[in-house]
Order: C-alpha cells, then structure tokens, then sequence
C-alpha cells in the first residue's frame, strides 16, 4: 500500500511535534526547515488539516505555532493514517463511482486487497504516535 506525499509529510510533522516538551509549540516556518525546506504553504494546508481532526491545535500571532493536541500515546496511527487517506482508493475498482473492470462484478481480487487493506489498518491501530519516537 502506498500513502499520499501529505500523510507521509503529516506524520512526519506529527513526530517532530512529539518530541516536544509538552504544551511546546513550533511555528510552521521552523517545521517547514526540519522537514527539508518544504513549502510553508503545503504544510500550512496539511497542519489546518490535522487541526480539523483535532491531532494539532495552533498558536496564533507573533511567536505562535503547532502543538499536538493530545499526548503522542493518545494518537492511534491506524485511526491517524485512515482519516488523513480517506477517499483514496487502492485500486480503481475501489472508487466510489465504480470502475470499467471487464472481471466486475465477480472478480475475486477486490475482496483479497479489500481484506489486506484492512489487515494494514488494523496492524496499525496496535501502534500510537509515541511509539515511532526514537528510544
């Protein structure tokens, strides 16, 4: 299974705002250089994202910044990872608006990457956020 650019980005934000003190903030200007010169703009769009999910919360005005919401430990990589893919199909016979797959409806394919997609989620739900930290 392969993530979007933004999640693979969206968790590597969320690991470095991990390390953290708690109730640290970071601005996005700072998070942007560790993340290798990303674009302030795109991480701007994926920390608004996390914040409408309520993983990040932001500091507003001078000084102000990114902190997690919650304790690393709080935050699942399943449930993170799920929200951060939803709509995003593996194969295209898994778009909502269907696919033109001459083995459809009786294809068998579909329910074996269905199942393996969701073993990936559920290996994943057995992990949080602190748990990618280094030791």
């Amino acid at each position: 299974m392969r993530l979007l650019a933004s999640t693979d980005i969206a968790l590597r934000l969320l690991m470095l705002l991990a390390r953290e003190p708690p109730g640290q903030h970071v601005s996005v200007d700072v998070l942007a250089q560790k993340l290798g010169g990303l674009s302030r703009h795109h991480l701007h769009k994926i920390v608004q994202d996390l914040t409408a999910m309520e993983v990040t919360r932001t500091v507003r005005g001078a000084g102000g910044g990114v902190l997690l919401a919650r304790p690393a430990g709080k935050i699942r990589l399943g449930t993170l990872i799920r929200r951060l893919e939803e709509g995003q199909a593996v194969v295209e016979c898994f778009k909502s608006g269907g696919c033109d797959c001459t083995f459809m409806p009786r294809c068998r394919l579909r329910g074996m990457l269905r199942d393996a997609q969701h073993g990936f989620y559920q290996g994943l739900d057995e992990h949080t956020l602190a748990d990618c930290l280094p030791g």
